[in-house]
């Protein structure tokens, strides 16, 4: 299941947007991206910025921890409304240039959010949420490596 959420995750058109309690999936994009990730959070001094600087540099950014209600002025940016010949997305009061290249991931630690339909419009949702097979592939995956470094090296 982990490798079909990884695989929606990177490959989807809409903004992607991970139900995720046990933290597994932000350990996974964090240990993907690297530097390259800019990680911020909604109302954390200075998000704005950093959307906009990531949103003309064709960055990657990580907003965590969202709650149910998302911030007004990302709409623009969540439902791609591009302006001016699709060079420009308006954030707040401010219009960004628009780098093809740039990414959106949102992240929530809410087992069973009730977002607004408008945000599931626009988001791909990707549950992260550990299965009880999930998490016995992960056990036994942790004892052979431990028993068996050899045999993990192989798979």
């Amino acid at each position: 299941m982990s490798v079909e959420n990884a695989t929606i995750l990177t490959n989807c058109e809409r903004w992607p947007l991970m139900v995720d309690p046990q933290l597994q999936g932000i350990k996974w994009i964090k240990n993907r991206y690297g530097e390259d990730l800019q990680v911020t959070q909604i109302g954390q001094k200075g998000y704005l910025q950093t959307l906009e600087r990531a949103l003309e540099a064709g960055d990657v950014v990580l907003i965590e921890n969202l709650e149910e209600s998302i911030d007004p002025v990302l709409g623009p940016l969540l439902g791609r409304e591009v302006i001016k010949k699709g060079r420009f997305i308006k954030i707040g009061d401010k219009e960004c240039e628009y780098n093809p290249k740039f990414r959106l991931i949102l992240h929530t630690k809410l087992a069973n959010p009730h977002y607004q339909p408008e945000l599931q419009a626009q988001a791909t949702l990707i549950n992260f949420t550990v299965t009880r097979d999930g998490l016995e592939d992960q056990l036994l995956a942790a004892v052979v490596s431990m028993e068996r470094p050899d045999l993990e090296q192989l798979k």
